[in-house]
């Protein structure tokens, strides 16, 4: 019996010393796996930003001189036309001006070719012949600013444009330089005004390419440059304005408009570029690649994600030595573990 016992404790020790060794054989067995070659690629990532539609310039239209207005002629939001006429004051005191200075300076006119005449005769000095010189530029200055001043007194559209705002109404009282229309310049172009953080401003130079979107027209991409960029931040917000110039494409388009903008830099960043299967737990702004090291273990490396393109990822984070990284087999790998390139 004794022996019997001993037997079958025998063949028990020898069943779990050879499970034993199975697993260990399992467990020391290098994983197979494929690998690719890493490449770099110069790639133009698109910057992303909002912005605010605006006319090309915006003018504070308003009267030379004083007075009351007398007529309206365009409402808020009224497209006109270079030279429509727009506003006019009451012109009965500033003619008047105007024809008092015309008659004023007719009179100097007149006593000054008297007294050229009487100078060459010999018959009036030197010195009251520039006084009536004198007097007479002196009437033709006042002329001349009373009629600017006349001409003034209505305003007329500088440019293709809409009325923006409009600040007076008839027969108010303004006074001089008092804004009467904000007055929005428009022509062929619009402009969009933006906000880009510092880290993409670098990126970016005048004639870049950029897309705008619009909500007021889902789907409808307007094309645009980069026009101008500030070199100086704003101190509220701390980015720096950007000023693209968008073409008018025939949509109806109001000052104002919420945009979404997508800018091209010119300038091209080099990236390591990864196929998509190789990372492993991903989110959107990083991951982990695994490579073989020199002795044939596998090493996980975190690295950030910067862009997906096709079928590839721009990544950045790879150490300068690693050239090839695991793209079949990464479900099996943990790192430090053996692995078998398969060629």
């Amino acid at each position: 019996m004794v022996t019997r016992i001993t037997i079958l404790a025998f063949i028990l020790f020898f069943l779990a010393s050879c499970r034993h060794v199975s697993l260990k054989q399992d467990i020391a067995e290098p994983v197979r796996v494929k690998v690719d070659s890493l490449f770099p690629l110069a790639l133009s990532l698109p910057v992303h930003t909002n912005g605010t539609l605006v006319a090309t310039e915006e003018l504070k239209l308003s009267f030379k001189t004083g007075g009351i207005v007398s007529a309206i002629f365009v409402r808020e939001g009224d497209k006109v036309k270079k030279g429509d006429p727009l506003a006019s004051l009451d012109l009965v005191e500033i003619k008047a001006n105007a024809e008092q200075a015309e008659i004023a300076y007719e009179k100097a006119l007149r006593d000054y070719l008297r007294a050229e005449n009487l100078f060459k005769e010999g018959a009036l000095s030197l010195e009251k012949k520039q006084n009536a010189e004198t007097a007479m530029n002196i009437a033709k200055n006042t002329l001349e600013i009373a009629r600017f001043n006349l001409q003034h007194s209505r305003i007329k559209a500088p440019d293709n444009g809409f009325i923006m705002k409009q600040f007076v109404k008839e027969n108010e009282l303004v006074s001089s330089g008092y804004p009467v229309f904000l007055f929005g310049s428009s022509g062929k172009f619009w402009k969009v005004e933006a906000g880009l953080s510092d880290r993409h401003f670098i990126k970016i130079n005048p004639g870049d390419s950029a897309i705008v979107l619009f909500d007021a027209y889902p789907g409808v991409k307007f094309s645009g440059r980069v026009d101008q960029l500030g070199e100086m931040s704003n101190p509220y917000t701390g980015t720096y304005k950007a000023e693209l110039t968008l073409e008018d494409s025939g949509y109806r388009l109001a000052s104002g408009f919420i945009a979404s903008i997508e800018i091209f830099p010119s300038v091209r960043d080099t990236y390591t570029m990864v196929p998509v299967e190789s990372l492993v737990e991903a989110d959107e702004q990083h991951g982990y690649i695994y490579a073989v090291s020199a002795e044939g273990n596998a090493r996980k490396i975190r690295v950030e994600i910067v862009t997906l393109t096709g079928s590839l990822a721009a990544v950045r984070g790879i150490p300068s030595g690693v050239k090839e990284i695991v793209s079949e087999g990464m479900a099996y790998l943990r790192d430090g573990i053996g692995v078998q390139i398969v060629r």
